[in-house]
């Protein structure tokens, strides 16, 4: 059975920045907040920080929370996260530091507290999924903050940072396999859970001046796109994935994928933008095309590519790609086994990676990497890894509503597509492969779930989208369990 999922409906307007506005839309499973800026870079800054200043103040504080939270004094998170923005900062796109300054202006202008070091912050915060970065604390403080630290104390202090170790699951279908040949992708969010980030929860609305209008799922004060949609059917997904080769003197990946969703008009586009990127650490993305200019004409080509990414490398996956058939691990005897498993009009990813440079630098699931590990994608001693509990259950749904199998999902030992007539994947299907495979409540100790959950429904410029959720009485749930809010991408741009 499909998760929850019904239409949010427009609101009441509770702030004005014109062009721009805050808008609140409405639906049997709650409210959520839609911001709309246009123009230029600076334009859109000001009316952001106008419109949601009070909301940036309060993520703000609240990221810095989450490490302060962990035991590490608030000077130390501060000098460390302003430490990470030093690198990012001389590989961000000069409109992205444009607009922050004057999302700071904007806020200041409407009587919120909101500096640019906020947005700095912000931002690099986004980017600190260092692999052992309990190793590398030290590397983004000042040489004056650590200069009397010894070695116990830095190991201490290390020892401290939260675990925020990413999890996240993708994938795109299209073609043969979905109802009209319609492309759905999907892009589900595995992070620090039940922090209170859900209160900040909001879609924005970009109409930047010379370039696509899109929407961008996520957070007050988030610019980037943690995920998003463009006009031309773009849509953007992304996976944290540990490498050995990640450093900060890089593009943020949050606003890589936002001059993806700017600038690409075409699957071709987002390649070119993606494989020249300046990338950091481990990450794995996917761009699919839903195409809606040609559906229903000959030329209507729905498509999608998975990218692996490190601070060295970039390997670019097309559906069935040689690639992933040609992926291979060697067990300790030197014998090899194929792990590969593409698929015709499909993309999928979780952590993994396939391509024999991107997973060479692997420390993700068992990667080699990591001189400890096996190399082998089930995980050591074939205990599991998210290729066994988020990729090859995608994979597996995938191809049972093809045939009309029966899946039975291993996490939770819980049937979720009953045996019956092979089926096209529509909407319903989706949302059903984005709930299961999304971390559930199984992962509530560890407080990592699923926290944002996005299917897209791109050749129709629709998508639904979920967060994470707590009741009056502090009841949890997750972001498919609290229900997905159905919007379209043409009524939010006024041109339904």
């Amino acid at each position: 059975m499909p998760p929850k999922c019904v239409e949010a409906r427009p609101g009441a307007v509770i702030r004005e920045s014109r062009p721009g506005f805050l808008q609140e839309y409405e639906s049997p499973l709650g409210t959520l907040l839609v911001a709309e800026v246009a123009g230029s870079p600076r334009e859109m800054g000001r009316q952001y920080g106008a419109l949601l200043g009070d909301r940036i103040r309060a993520i703000a504080d609240r990221l810095v929370g989450i490490f302060t939270g962990a035991g590490l004094p608030e000077g130390l998170v501060l000098a460390l996260i302003d430490g990470a923005w030093k690198h990012l900062a001389s590989h961000t796109p000069q409109r992205y530091l444009e607009e922050m300054a004057a999302i700071a202006e904007g806020a200041c202008a409407a009587g919120f507290e909101v500096s640019l070091r906020d947005l700095e912050r912000i931002t690099a915060v986004t980017n600190l999924d260092l692999y052992k970065r309990e190793e590398r604390l030290v590397e983004f403080l000042d040489p004056a903050a650590i200069a009397d630290m010894d070695e116990e104390t830095r190991a201490f202090l290390a020892s401290l940072l939260p675990d925020t170790t990413l999890s996240c699951t993708m994938f795109a279908v299209w073609g043969s396999r979905t109802e009209d040949g319609k492309c759905f992708a999907l892009r589900n969010l595995d992070w620090i859970s039940q922090s209170g980030m859900h209160e900040a929860r909001l879609l924005t609305v970009y109409r930047p001046e010379g370039r696509n209008a899109f929407v961008s799922m996520g957070y007050a004060g988030v610019i980037g796109c943690l995920a998003g949609m463009n006009e031309c059917g773009i849509s953007l997904s992304e996976v944290g994935t540990f490498s050995v080769r990640e450093e900060l003197d890089g593009t943020p990946w949050i606003l890589m994928g936002r001059q993806v969703l700017e600038d690409a008009a075409s699957l071709e586009d987002a390649i070119e933008i993606v494989e020249q990127a300046k990338h950091t650490i481990g990450y794995n993305y996917l761009v699919a095309d839903g195409d809606p200019e040609h559906f229903g004409t000959p030329e209507y080509f729905p498509c999608a590519a998975a990218f692996e990414t490190n601070f060295d490398c970039v390997d670019t996956f097309l559906a069935d790609d040689p690639k992933e058939h040609a992926a291979r691990w060697v067990d300790a005897a030197g014998t090899e086994h194929a792990y590969g498993v593409p698929m015709e009009e499909a993309v999928l990813r979780a952590d993994l990676a396939f391509g024999k440079r991107t997973r060479a630098f692997q420390a993700a699931d068992d990667g080699p990497g990591e001189p400890e590990n096996t190399g082998n994608p089930w995980g050591r001693d074939f205990q599991g890894s998210t290729y066994t509990t988020c990729h090859l259950p995608m994979h597996d749904m995938i191809a049972a509503y093809e045939t009309g199998k029966e899946y039975v999902f291993p996490v939770r030992n819980t049937q979720v597509i009953a045996a019956g007539a092979p089926r096209k994947i529509g909407l319903d299907e989706a949302l059903n492969i984005a709930a299961t495979v999304a971390h559930n409540t199984e992962c509530l100790g560890e407080n990592d779930w699923n926290v944002m959950s996005v299917v897209y429904a791109a050749t129709d410029l629709e998508f639904c989208v979920a967060y994470e959720s707590c009741d009056a009485a502090g009841q949890w749930l997750n972001a498919p369990d609290s229900g997905y809010l159905k919007f379209g991408l043409r009524a939010l741009l006024g041109t339904a």
